[in-house]
């Protein structure tokens, strides 16, 4: 009977493909720029033994009488997810002025399959989302990604990660940085590939991996029928990253990491009605240098501090500079509580300016367990990016909490609340944003 479940809900995700468009976005620390999206951003061998120093945060610590269970056919593992959600939005087109409320019905099957053949392993996820507004048909959207990712090992000591995405998404309101925005969601395109080595002989990790990405978007218009044109910031992405580590004690390992991409764009900056202006073609390089650790279950994460620049072909366009930190740590306060820290600065480019930003941002998070089946969360968040081509900046807030209600391995309903604000130097691109959110999670 399972089977024939999984069989229906594959048949709604393959008509998805057929149909559909565009990308769906879950991650907990959100990008406040847009960026073409990488592709297997962790080369290191997969740990396949039990790790005693593990840490398992409260948000992963569930019952196992009610851990979803996987549909297993011919050697696959299958997990197949239909989630839908009813939002409350405050300010759908995150505006500082005329702004305008709806409810929005999200419908999100999913679809995950894994396999392990001997000591290498594969994954495939094909989703898509259907997000419809009950007064403002214009922002109904389509979206779908694919995925396909996995690990050939050689030898017990050489693998081979890789990672292939194909997305077909919409630009978020949240995310518009122009007075002059379209009056229909921005469809874009984007396909990723990576392919690296791992090699981890004893204590020493050494990686080197290539990434190959492509980011393409429609055109639209504004409210008073003007052009809205994103078609100037189509591009390439042609990345070489160098990663070295050595485990100095069971589970603390420093790490060094270098690269290097280049940015193809296909157009000129679009002015006074063509693409004239400067191509934004550029050289990034990019240095990190910290520490990952875990110890006792208790503290897990990483930590690092480094350097990146971006060289423009174009005399018109200043280069950037800038120091970076990547960091997120996961610390156990107690068997019910989970803190998590993240930290990041880096120099970061979006679809609608010129030149580059630097992106800063921190978040703080708590997982709390109330019951063994009752989950609660909560996060503070705060964003500067500094434009480097004018004195402009914007800081952006964000705060969170929920609850997450896990009723058994199929079923489980969750609810949210969300505000968002942006402060912005430029004059009308200031927004406040309200959101509630209930959802239903089922596993066939």
């Amino acid at each position: 009977m399972r089977h024939r479940y999984t069989i229906i809900l594959w048949a709604i995700c393959v008509l998805f493909v057929l149909s559909n468009n565009v990308t769906v976005h879950a991650e907990t620390f959100e990008s406040v720029m847009v960026e073409a999206p990488k592709g297997l951003g962790d080369v290191r061998q997969n740990k396949r033994e039990p790790d005693g120093q593990a840490l398992k945060i409260v948000s992963e610590r569930l019952d196992p009488q009610l851990q979803p269970v996987a549909v297993r056919w011919r050697g696959l593992e299958i997990y197949p997810l239909m989630k839908v959600t009813e939002k409350y939005d405050n300010n759908i087109f995150a505006t500082e002025n005329y702004t305008e409320s709806d409810f929005i019905t999200i419908v999100n099957p999913s679809l995950l399959v894994r396999k392990d053949v001997g000591r290498h392993n594969f994954g495939f996820l094909v989703e898509g989302d259907y997000n419809k507004y009950a007064s403002n048909s214009d922002e109904d959207t389509l979206n779908f990604r694919t995925r396909l990712n996995g690990s050939l090992e050689m030898r017990h000591d050489i693998s081979f990660p890789f990672e292939v995405s194909y997305n077909l998404g919409h630009e978020k309101r949240g995310q518009n940085l122009l007075t002059n925005f379209s009056k229909d969601p921005i469809r874009f395109k984007t396909f990723a590939s990576a392919f690296g080595i791992s090699y981890n002989p004893n204590r020493l990790g050494l990686s080197l991996i290539g990434r190959y990405n492509t980011i393409s978007f429609d055109d639209g218009e504004n409210r008073f029928g003007q052009a809205v044109v994103r078609q100037d910031a189509d591009r390439s992405l042609t990345e070489i990253e160098a990663r070295a580590s050595y485990d100095i004690l069971p589970n603390h390992q420093p790490f060094v990491s270098v690269s290097v991409t280049d940015t193809d764009y296909k157009r000129g900056d679009f002015q006074s009605g063509s693409f004239s202006g400067p191509e934004r073609d550029s050289k990034n390089i990019g240095f990190l240098g910290g520490w990952e650790f875990a110890y006792k279950g208790l503290v897990e994460g990483y930590l690092g501090v480094g350097y990146g620049s971006r060289n423009y072909k174009s005399n018109q366009i200043d280069d950037v500079s800038s120091s970076r930190v990547a960091g997120n740590i996961s610390w156990n306060l107690g068997k019910k509580a989970t803190l998590n820290l993240a930290l990041r600065r880096e120099i970061a480019e979006d679809n609608q300016v010129l030149a580059a930003a630097v992106l800063s941002q921190g978040r703080i998070k708590l997982d709390y367990e109330f019951l063994h089946n009752l989950f609660f969360d909560a996060f503070v968040d705060k964003a500067l990016a500094d434009f480097q081509e004018s004195s402009r900046e914007d800081e952006i807030f964000s705060i969170g909490t929920g609850l997450r209600y896990v009723i058994n391995p199929r079923y489980s309903v969750s609810g949210h609340y969300d505000f968002k604000a942006r402060e912005s130097s430029v004059q009308g691109l200031d927004f406040d944003r309200h959101q509630l959110m209930v959802r239903l999670n089922a596993r066939l």
